[in-house]
């Protein structure tokens, strides 16, 4: 096997596992959104430090997953097409 055919394989492999990294990472996104909407719909209208700290790091933690799913989605796009490419 030649090393373009080493290379296409591997790409092709890290595809699938961003691709399925992102699904699963979306599906926890649901259920974590879910859960954290719960919680600001339970604490709002406190105004106590510790009620707006929570769901800071709550949206905080919501933005971050995004990213990642976006993130995962944009690598395995981009090895599929690169290893199409070579």
């Amino acid at each position: 096997m030649s090393v373009v055919e080493q290379l296409r394989g591997q790409l092709h492999a890290v595809a699938q596992d961003a691709n399925q990294g992102a699904a699963s990472l979306g599906g926890f996104q649901n259920k974590f959104s879910q859960a954290s909407q719960q919680v600001l719909a339970l604490i709002q209208g406190s105004a106590t430090g510790a009620d707006r700290d929570i769901a800071e790091v709550l949206d905080a933690a919501s933005k971050s997953l995004a990213s990642a799913v976006d993130s995962l989605q944009i690598a395995s796009h981009k090895c599929g097409q690169y290893a199409q490419q070579i």
